[in-house]
């Protein structure tokens, strides 16, 4: 189980508060979340709402200010083990798939990267090529890929790629995010019937982050919507029709009118 509980962030301002204080800006107040073991949980926001920071937070990549971060009850940010344990447990697909893999490594030595993190975070020895070879197939792409570069694949293909490589490093929960908003939308529902598969197959749990509605529904058991770095309402998408908060109510009446007109 991972666990927020009255998480603040702030970043330091382009403007000085003082000559020697510089002004900041705090983007995350108060969150607080559960990642149930198993399912799959969409955050939901415009831009500016802080899911990706919460994300960040989520996976090592930024300490934050107050409040803590517990997995299976251990602060991860106070110990040198709890971060070494939260990386072991979390594996994160970017949205930008053309920076997050290396332009000079082929596709079999992108998807080594995990297997590699693996290999040494457990110690286990054993050969990489077959399993290169078995997570590219996982993800509907045959060995004719193997050998080539980032450049040489569609976004839907170099995606697929990333996502084998987090698959490779053999971690529990996989953060997404923003995985597939730059994808064309038949992309799009090719990556998550992907992702239902590998979550069923390896019992996998998610957190996708999104500002996208129809994504949501279409592979999340439960939503949070945030709003000026707040969680404003949580609820089951099976649900997500009856939320109470105005701006969620109002961020759904938005997105809804939108896909009508489109």
């Amino acid at each position: 189980m991972l666990e927020l509980r009255n998480i603040d962030v702030s970043f330091r301002s382009e403007k000085q508060e003082s000559i020697f204080r510089a002004k900041r800006i705090q983007v995350l107040h108060g969150i607080s979340l559960e990642v149930p073991e198993g399912l799959c949980l969409g955050m939901l926001g415009e831009s500016g709402s802080g899911k990706s920071t919460t994300g960040r937070v989520l996976c090592g990549l930024l300490k934050p200010d107050k409040g803590q971060v517990l997995l299976n009850g251990k602060d991860v940010y106070h110990t040198k083990e709890g971060r070494k344990a939260l990386r072991e447990y979390i594996s994160i697909v970017f949205q930008d798939y053309t920076t997050s893999a290396n332009p000079r490594f082929q596709v079999k030595d992108i998807i080594a990267e995990g297997l590699q993190m693996y290999r040494r975070r457990t110690g286990k020895r054993f050969d990489i090529s077959p399993e290169v070879n078995s997570l590219l197939e996982q993800v509907g792409l045959d060995k004719s890929f193997l050998t080539r570069y980032p450049h040489e694949l569609s976004g839907g293909q170099l995606q697929r790629v990333c996502i084998a490589r987090a698959i490779g490093c053999h971690t529990p929960m996989i953060v997404l995010d923003e995985a597939i908003s730059s994808l064309d939308a038949h992309t799009q529902v090719q990556i998550m019937d992907l992702l239902k598969e590998l979550k069923v197959r390896y019992g996998l749990t998610y957190i996708f982050i999104t500002h996208d509605l129809t994504a949501i529904t279409y592979l999340c058991d439960r939503v949070l919507f945030l709003y000026q770095g707040q969680v404003v309402e949580e609820c089951c998408v099976s649900e997500i029709a009856e939320v109470k908060n105005e701006y969620a109510q109002k961020l759904l009446s938005a997105i809804i009118d939108f896909e009508e007109g489109t």
